[in-house]
Parts: structure tokens; C-alpha cells; sequence
């Protein structure tokens, strides 16, 4: 079963810019974007990351945040949730993630 996050357009321009550090893809081809949805000036988003020990993920999740704020002037809050259900894993990755990786070779 393919899993298929829900981002809304507008708000995954944004998300693409956060890279995950330590493989060098954006967080949205990787798959860790669950949800991001802009309702009014709220902005909410459900992520993962890749493991529960991350060592930079504060990081990922402040990256986040700064750029929905800096790319999505008109939030006036911006929500991001940590989610571990469902558990990520490789096959959340999407094609340009894949090619990125070279894991379609």
C-alpha cells in the first residue's frame, strides 16, 4: 500500500526547501510531511522523522517553522506536530526522493 500525505500546494513550495541533513533530500520527497494544511492565517503540519533518535531533528522541525513563516507571510500561527503513527519508512519516499537516492537504479 502507497501511503499519500496530504499537503496542500501552496504550503509545499516551503517544505520542499527543508532538507533533511543528513541525507541532503527535502523532508517532502523523503516522506516525513504527513499533513500540512493552511486553514485562515493557522498553518498546521504533521510530520515524522526518519527515527525516533534523530540527533538533528529539532533542527528539522525549527526549519520548518521558519520557512512557512518567512514563505507563508499570512500565518499568523503555525503548528508543527511530531507524529509517530504512521511509523515512517522507505517506501514513503517519493519518485524525485527515489532518483534523488538512486534507489530506482
Amino acid at each position: 500500500m502507497r501511503f499519500e500525505p496530504s499537503i496542500s500546494p501552496d504550503l509545499r513550495a516551503c517544505l520542499e526547501q527543508v532538507l533533511d541533513p543528513e541525507v541532503g533530500i527535502n523532508i517532502v520527497d523523503l516522506g516525513l510531511v504527513y499533513l500540512a494544511r493552511a486553514q485562515g492565517r493557522q498553518v498546521d503540519v504533521e510530520m515524522t522523522l526518519t527515527s525516533r533518535a534523530c540527533p538533528m531533528g529539532q533542527l528539522v522541525l525549527q526549519e520548518v517553522r521558519d520557512r512557512i513563516a518567512s514563505g507563508f507571510p499570512q500565518a499568523a500561527m503555525v503548528n508543527v506536530k511530531l507524529v509517530w503513527d504512521p511509523v515512517w519508512n522507505p517506501d514513503f519516499i517519493n519518485e524525485a526522493g527515489r532518483r534523488a537516492l538512486r534507489l530506482n537504479a
